[in-house]
């Protein structure tokens, strides 16, 4: 797939759920906030993330979802723990990265963009999602994932500088732009999930 056919592709699937996708993105962003503001909120942070995820990879496969959908999920069965590990070692890994004269950051954020993906739909561990986020990233095209990474990233920031109107247009927006990684990562595992199942298995 090309650049323009992740935001095509983004865009067809959030286009039947939107509104449920919308009011899902509030009441988790809402909760994210909430839990964000004290030390001990923040350990529950990546658990509301990875429901989140798992909320929009669901609606991207057409699944039956409704508004509060995963909230739970991220507290069950240990991904608590997995999904803090993770952030962590995502976080500092790519904090050390921009120290480094910002570009291994600037990898790293790409080249491990879709580690939380396959941390929740495949169940790898916080360290094989990484890693085999790397090598899906490479499989994709690493600069076919930056770019299109960055520009919603950059566009989202830019109009969300726009008085008022820009953060009013920024919840609208988020939405489609989640759905667009969803597509990425639909794409990463179509030609790669077999041997993502069968390593699991594995483990």
């Amino acid at each position: 797939m090309k650049v323009e056919e992740f935001f095509s592709e983004g865009f067809r699937i959030a286009k039947p759920k939107y509104w449920t996708i919308f009011f899902n993105f509030l009441i988790y962003g809402v909760l994210i906030v909430i839990a964000a503001i004290t030390i001990i909120g923040l350990l529950i942070v990546p658990s509301l993330a990875v429901g989140l995820v798992r909320f929009t990879i669901r609606a991207g496969r057409g699944e039956e979802v409704d508004v509060g959908d995963s909230i739970s999920w991220g507290f069950k069965e240990g991904m608590w723990l997995k999904s803090l590990i993770f952030c962590v070692v995502a976080t500092i890994g790519i904090l050390i990265g921009f120290l480094l004269l910002i570009i291994p950051g600037l990898y790293l954020s790409a080249a491990w963009f879709l580690g939380i993906y396959l941390l929740v739909d495949k169940g790898l561990s916080p360290m094989e999602a990484l890693g085999r986020s790397r090598e899906l990233v490479h499989e994709v095209g690493f600069w076919k994932v930056f770019i299109t990474v960055f520009a919603l990233s950059l566009g989202i920031q830019l109009i969300s500088l726009i008085p008022v109107l820009g953060l009013l247009a920024m919840f609208f927006i988020y939405p489609l732009a989640c759905m667009v990684y969803v597509a990425i990562y639909e794409h990463a595992i179509k030609g790669s999930s077999k041997a993502i199942d069968a390593d699991f298995q594995e483990g």
